[in-house]
């Protein structure tokens, strides 16, 4: 699969046709994303599972992206998507599932010795609910300081990953590409198209922003997430079409 390199405002158009396939079929796509949302939440109830929902993600994906080409070409988007990942190459994106896992633990393996002494000095700090002694005020400085530069490398070394990651479920799905290829691809892809996907980041980012402090009052942290999902799933789809040359093939998205 070749990418092409777009314009920087193909960035706000995937948010726009993300919305349009949203809107031509808006109860089924909230009834898809619940259906996923609780069962992401149930496996994430039970550690080992909660693995196994990390390895799923990309299966689930797929499935996603295949209801996308569905509304594209005028079908209907129905639950059975949802499932349309394990009928196809599921081995593949269950491998691209456990590459993410892998990635996310050495990220988080990083920062833990990076700042890990710092979030512990934080806590406990902030659980004793006192007033500090100036010798406890310059430790949490420090500790800020410890925590901010851990947060920055882990959005640094995220970064790659979710390059790689982004378009690779839907060129294993689609197009039968073999994962270390796939994250290639899309990692190259990435780096092509950093501007579109830069305003694309931070269109969504405003709409975290706003949403997640709702989330957190309900105390679901990534319900932001899931409550732009709607649209923020159709536009990965729309940033695939618009990126890709499809290749001919029979399982050519429209």
């Amino acid at each position: 699969m070749e990418a092409r390199s777009v314009a920087a405002a193909h960035g706000w158009a995937w948010i726009i046709a993300g919305t349009r396939l949203f809107l031509r079929s808006p109860a089924q796509w909230v009834g898809v994303l619940v259906a996923l949302f609780i069962a992401m939440k149930v496996l994430n109830y039970i550690p080992i599972l909660a693995l196994l929902a990390v390895l799923l993600m990309p299966v689930f994906l797929a499935g996603l992206m295949d209801g996308c080409r569905a509304l594209a070409e005028g079908d209907r988007l129905e639950f059975a998507h949802l499932l349309s990942g394990f009928r196809k190459n599921a081995a593949h994106l269950v491998t691209l599932g456990g590459i993410y896992l892998v990635g996310n633990l050495l990220i988080l393996m990083i920062v833990a010795h990076i700042g890990g002494d710092a979030f512990t000095t934080i806590a406990g700090t902030l659980a004793k609910n006192a007033p500090l002694a100036p010798e406890q005020a310059e430790q949490m400085q420090a500790a800020a300081v410890s925590v901010t530069r851990a947060a920055l490398v882990a959005a640094v070394l995220s970064l790659p990953l979710l390059m790689a990651l982004w378009f690779a479920p839907l060129l294993t799905f689609f197009h039968d590409v073999k994962p270390l290829p796939a994250l290639k691809s899309s990692f190259v892809a990435c780096l092509r198209n950093i501007l579109p996907l830069s305003i694309y980041g931070l269109v969504v980012l405003a709409a975290l922003v706003v949403l997640v402090p709702f989330g957190l009052q309900l105390g679901l942290y990534d319900v932001g997430l899931w409550l732009i999902a709607p649209v923020f799933v159709p536009s990965i789809y729309a940033s695939y079409k618009d990126i890709y040359v499809a290749a001919p093939s029979a399982s050519k998205p429209d």
